[in-house]
């Protein structure tokens, strides 16, 4: 059945909660293992221990909760749901008690995350379904994550603005902040903005009786799907090459460079804001060149900045500074044409096996995303802590190698690698439209 092109207002209504979802991504990815590693004492390696388990268990549930969101024929139930149980998880999580321990860490961290399966899933399966046009898909996505950019934004103001004693009292401003703008934007989505899901009862799922089978017969049929499992890779290896860098932001200011924590927030502020404003360029550059060329290009933007990390000393603040913008203009691309490709390889999934299963194909997306996060806190903080970088005596200087080489010699060879899977990805504007249009006829 042909989905009804969408309106602008209803883009932005459905983009809106990403910037709610996006207020605490700063924190739960970027701040949250050193501020209980480091700042309350728990220690990295535990933290990485601790953190690296709950999303290898929080990666179990994306299956589950597409699978439950494809049988059930709705998208909004869930993603309500999934919103008010991230929020429960996030401000326990964020307002921690004197000394947490790490079962603390572990009981809020899995509701946290479980929360935002059950939310960004159905969520993102959703703003596939919205348009199957190729250009307002990837102007749909690129609203959400502009949106979700603008978010990260605002966490990374709000700590420069109000000036917070410690970084206890940012994670708090910051959970009161998300749960306020949570609450008015799931509201709008809700009342504003269609679930054409729902509205084709008589779109054919994957039959499957059980959650199990279920896979099965999806993990069958994926092995056949070549595109699907080719973006996949690209986006896991990308995915771990963004997570080793965003892991060890704060060390490598605190320990490398030996800037105060008013200078970090200042730099994570423009990362983010030079990929808000570089996502308008990558979407007019995709419509002209193709989504997988225009992040391929972005990918080699950003080895080209990391290959300037190792020249950094102490107090490099502007260099580096420098080094931000670009690699956040090139996180814009990373974030607006993956997933828009993503929407393209579901039509094509649709077409070839004769059934909707989106929000299958999403989870396992979230899948590798979580992957990629868990993996890059599970292999930095360990090693880091193993070669004494947080320890008050002692010589630092291999510790501070090894922080270099995870920061951005490693991610520059990852990258490379997602760059040769993508770069001749057969998947685009022409194929896409027949597509569509053969589904249409369907």
């Amino acid at each position: 059945m042909p989905r009804p092109d969408i309106s602008r207002q209803t883009a932005i209504f459905y983009a809106l909660p990403a910037m709610a979802a996006a207020v605490p991504t700063i924190p739960a990815y970027v701040l949250l293992p050193s501020f209980y590693g480091d700042d309350l004492g728990l220690g990295l390696a535990v933290t990485g221990i601790v953190l690296l388990l709950v999303r290898l268990v929080d990666m179990a549930t994306d299956p589950l909760v597409g699978w439950i969101s494809d049988r059930s024929g709705r998208r909004k139930i869930w993603v309500g749901l999934g919103a008010v149980v991230a929020g429960v998880g996030l401000w326990q999580l964020f307002t921690p008690p004197d000394g947490p321990g790490a079962l603390y860490l572990l009981i809020w961290a899995s509701v946290l995350f479980l929360g935002w399966t059950l939310f960004q899933v159905p969520y993102l399966a959703w703003g596939a379904e919205l348009s199957g046009d190729y250009s307002k898909r990837t102007m749909l996505t690129a609203y959400r994550e502009g949106a979700g950019l603008i978010g990260i934004v605002l966490a990374g103001g709000i700590p420069v603005i109000i000036s917070a004693a410690n970084r206890s009292q940012e994670m708090q401003t910051l959970g009161i902040v998300t749960l306020t703008l949570g609450a008015v934007f799931i509201a709008l989505l809700m009342w504003q903005v269609p679930d054409p899901f729902a509205q084709q009862k008589h779109a054919k799922v994957m039959a499957a009786r059980s959650v199990v089978q279920f896979l099965r017969l999806g993990a069958k049929s994926l092995r056949s799907n070549g595109l699907f499992m080719r973006l996949l890779g690209a986006w896991m290896i990308n995915g771990l090459a963004a997570g080793l860098p965003a892991v060890c932001f704060p060390l490598f200011v605190r320990y490398y460079l030996e800037l105060d924590q008013d200078v970090e927030n200042v730099l994570i502020l423009v990362y983010f804001a030079a990929a808000i404003l570089a996502i308008p360029v990558w979407v007019l550059l995709a419509a002209r060149m193709g989504k997988h060329r225009v992040w391929c290009i972005a990918m080699i933007m950003a080895i080209a900045a990391f290959c300037f990390v190792p020249l950094l000393s102490a107090g490099d603040a502007v260099s580096f500074g420098i080094i931000c913008l670009v690699t956040g203009a090139a996180l814009g691309a990373d974030l607006s044409l993956p997933p828009a490709i993503q929407a393209d390889v579901d039509d094509w999934d649709h077409y070839r096996f004769g059934a909707r299963r989106t929000a299958l194909l999403f989870a396992l997306w979230n899948v590798t995303n979580k992957l990629a996060m868990a993996l890059s806190a599970g292999i930095a903080l360990p090693v880091l802590g193993a070669f004494g970088l947080t320890e008050t005596d002692g010589d630092k200087s291999t510790a501070l190698i090894v922080l270099v080489l995870i920061y951005a010699v490693l991610p520059v060879v990852l990258k490379a690698g997602a760059i040769g899977m993508m770069w001749r990805f057969p998947l685009e504007r022409a194929h896409q439209i027949a597509i569509c249009r053969r589904l249409s006829r369907r």
